[in-house]
């Protein structure tokens, strides 16, 4: 039966492949179709089915979160409120204890409690007329007109007569040596220490205008050792008066150092609140002692004015620190009694009901108040007003900092009126997941927590049920990996049945080719026909050629058939490479010869025997010399070369200076039936399996062969076998 074929316009054959290629298709595309029906819609059902799952179970974790918010919530309201029970049944009992006692007592007892409850800012106490008094506490100072002023002093009648006549004599008579005689008199005639402090201060002033400086210094040092506590008729104590007037005569009397020292003194006592005063009277005693200060270290230098700068430095960073609060405690106190009874709810006809927690907003100020329950006296009512910034910052933030993931949660605390109170590390966006407030609305603060937005997955690995997760994934991992596989055998399987019928195809019209020739030959030799002898010799080197050509074909196919079933025996023995080329080159170049081809062979001796199969060695350097001669071109030129390589290898190398081979398919001339895609390799009939099986014949001997090629020059193929070192050295 005679193959079909069909021919292009540039004469180039072509195997008619139409009807060997819709089998394959059709075979690959039912296979493709039973997969995705057997494997595909199941695999991808199950998909869906876990995908909702996954997203049932990211559901729940999100309910788990949001109920872990609302439990942390609670957690800190009720860790606080423990806090504000505690601080408020103390001060009950300090309160009921204490009552009626003096304020001095009563002043040490607060202090003494508020060290072991530092939530609790400030104690007041809200009278019967409901005015809010607050017992001596941390204060800068008083509001002004809060304090008694002390009763006009009564002096003894020669006291009283000393000191009329002392000052005539100091203010209309300008005598203050006179004026200070006489004041001495009036304070040596008096024990009470009130009339003695009073007296020693108008001697002082006596003596520093009678020029006594020394003694006016000495008189202000006992005042204020002796008598600093006692105040002028005005209320202002003697011992920041005094201080106050020896730095001014130091400074008048240009002992710089001293008066810094003596006005440093002054400064620090008073903000350290060792004198009860109000706020006028600090502030003027605060100013004239600050502003003479900065002129004395403005114009001092050395390391002691320098020492004495800092301090004064941290004496006003101090100051302003108190200051601030004792504002906020004074503002507070000018708010009526009435108001934070309404406000909590509390009558005064009610004494049963005296526990209230409320917040009130003064000033721009929110106070955090609580009335004491039991604390009902005969005074009045008792209360405390918490430190929020304690509550805030070592109540709260330990809490939250320790108890928050801040990597999937963000949170903020704000006051009723939006401002923010406490917040983590970044600000959060979005709406909160969690709004929560403490137990009865006490403090009046709200409590938010967002959630950062994360990747469904990387939340769902992050849980103890990551398993589903996985298994999942390992699914669609290895139903993705068998898709892969199927589809690549499919492919290779179709792939290698075109490679097979192209094989057929061509090794059908390869056999016909040369037997076709060879019957004509035999036919026009056998008639008769051929009318010299010239042509008859040509005739018959004609049907050698034809004959070697089949038997080539016919041995490359039964031995690479061999080969891959294992089946191919080979018989190694020492082989002399150049005795095996000289032989092969000298046979191949009759067979060619008389179409002009010319073999050149060049052999750098001496070479090492190799151990290999005589027969399989010489087939595979005739395979590429076939292989140079058919794609030669028309240049008619193949070189074969041999040499050494370090006495450890036999190398063969066989060139031509044809077509050449594209880069791109360097690595494929080793695959089975594999031809080259470009025309000139296409019009060169070919099985494909020449070079496939000089590789398996190499290989099995030890070897390597190799290819380099450029195209448009030509190509060069190496076989590198080892060589025999005993032999060598033998």
């Amino acid at each position: 039966m005679e193959i079909q074929a069909r021919c292009r316009a540039d004469g180039v054959y072509l195997p008619n492949r139409l009807g060997t290629m819709e089998f394959p298709l059709l075979k690959r595309r039912r296979l493709a179709l039973l997969f995705l029906l057997g494997v595909g819609v199941p695999s991808l059902a199950l998909s869906l089915l876990a995908f909702r799952g996954i997203q049932n179970e990211l559901a729940l974790m999100e309910q788990r979160q949001l109920d872990e918010y609302r439990a942390l919530a609670a957690q800190l309201s009720d860790s606080l409120l423990d806090r504000i029970d505690r601080a408020e049944l103390s001060f009950s009992r300090l309160v009921t204890a204490e009552e009626g006692g003096s304020p001095a007592v009563m002043a040490s007892a607060f202090d003494s409690l508020k060290d072991h409850h530092p939530l609790v800012d400030v104690v007041f106490l809200i009278d019967e007329d409901e005015r809010i008094h607050l017992p001596p506490a941390d204060l800068l100072y008083r509001a002004d007109g809060t304090m008694e002023v002390p009763a006009a002093v009564t002096w003894p009648a020669q006291a009283a007569e000393g000191m009329r006549r002392g000052q005539e004599q100091e203010f209309r008579q300008d005598r203050p040596e006179a004026a200070f005689i006489s004041y001495q008199r009036a304070f040596d005639s008096v024990s009470d220490p009130e009339l003695r402090g009073l007296a020693l201060l108008a001697m002082t002033r006596a003596q520093r205008k009678a020029g006594h400086v020394d003694g006016a210094l000495a008189a202000c040092e006992t005042l204020l050792r002796d008598y600093g506590a006692v105040r002028t008729g005005q209320g202002m104590p003697l011992g920041p008066v005094a201080l106050l007037e020896q730095g001014s005569m130091l400074l008048a009397g240009e002992d710089s150092l001293r008066a810094l020292i003596s006005l440093m003194d002054l400064y620090s006592r008073l903000v350290a609140g060792d004198w009860e005063l109000e706020r006028a009277q600090y502030g003027f005693l605060a100013g004239q002692a600050a502003a003479s200060i900065e002129e004395l270290t403005g114009s001092l230098g050395g390391s002691v004015a320098d020492s004495l700068s800092h301090a004064f430095a941290a004496y006003r960073a101090e100051e302003a620190i108190r200051r601030q609060r004792t504002q906020q405690i004074l503002l507070f106190q000018e708010t009526r009694g009435e108001d934070l009874l309404s406000r909590s709810g509390v009558v005064s006809q009610d004494p049963e009901n005296l526990s209230r927690r409320f917040s009130i907003d003064i000033g721009g100020r929110t106070y955090l108040v609580s009335l004491l329950e039991g604390a009902l006296s005969d005074s009045g009512f008792w209360g405390v007003v918490m430190d929020s910034r304690y509550l805030t910052d070592s109540l709260l933030l330990p809490v939250l900092r320790a108890q928050v993931d801040t990597a999937a949660t963000q949170w903020m605390v704000r006051g009723r009126d939006g401002r923010t109170i406490l917040a983590g590390t970044d600000s959060p966006s979005g709406s909160p997941a969690v709004n929560a407030t403490f137990a009865g609305g006490f403090p009046p603060w709200l409590m938010e927590f967002y959630r950062r937005p994360q990747s469904p997955y990387r939340l769902f690995l992050a849980s103890g049920q990551s398993i589903y997760l996985y298994m999942f994934l390992a699914i669609a991992t290895i139903l993705s990996f068998g898709l892969v596989l199927t589809v690549r055998a499919i492919t290779q399987e179709v792939e290698l049945a075109r490679l097979k019928s192209d094989f057929v195809s061509t090794v059908s019209h390869e056999f016909k080719s040369p037997l076709t020739s060879i019957r004509q030959l035999a036919e026009m030799l056998q008639s008769g026909r051929v009318p010299s002898e010239d042509r008859r010799q040509r005739y018959y080197d004609i049907l050698a050629e034809q004959s070697a050509r089949l038997s080539t074909l016919v041995t490359n196919v039964l031995d690479l058939a061999r080969i891959e079933e294992g089946r191919r025996e080979f018989r190694f023995q020492v082989v002399d490479v150049p005795t095996l080329l000289r032989e092969l080159v000298e046979t191949t170049q009759h067979r060619v010869g008389h179409d002009g081809f010319e073999i050149e062979i060049r052999i750098h001796e001496p070479l090492p025997p190799v151990r290999a199969d005589s027969e399989a060695l010489t087939q595979a350097v005739s395979n590429l010399l076939d292989n140079a001669i058919q794609y030669s071109g028309q240049a008619k030129q193949v070189d074969v070369m041999a040499w050494s390589e370090g006495g450890t290898s036999v190398v063969i190398a066989v060139k031509d200076s044809g077509a050449g081979i594209p880069e791109n398919e360097v690595g494929k001339v080793f695959d089975r039936f594999y031809r080259g895609s470009n025309e000139v390799t296409r019009s060169i009939r070919g099985s494909g399996l020449g070079l496939t099986l000089v590789k398996e014949i190499v290989d099995a001997h030890g070897g390597s062969v190799e290819v380099a090629s450029e195209v448009g020059k030509g190509s060069r193929f190496r076989i590198k076998l080892p060589a025999m070192m005993e032999a060598k050295h033998g």
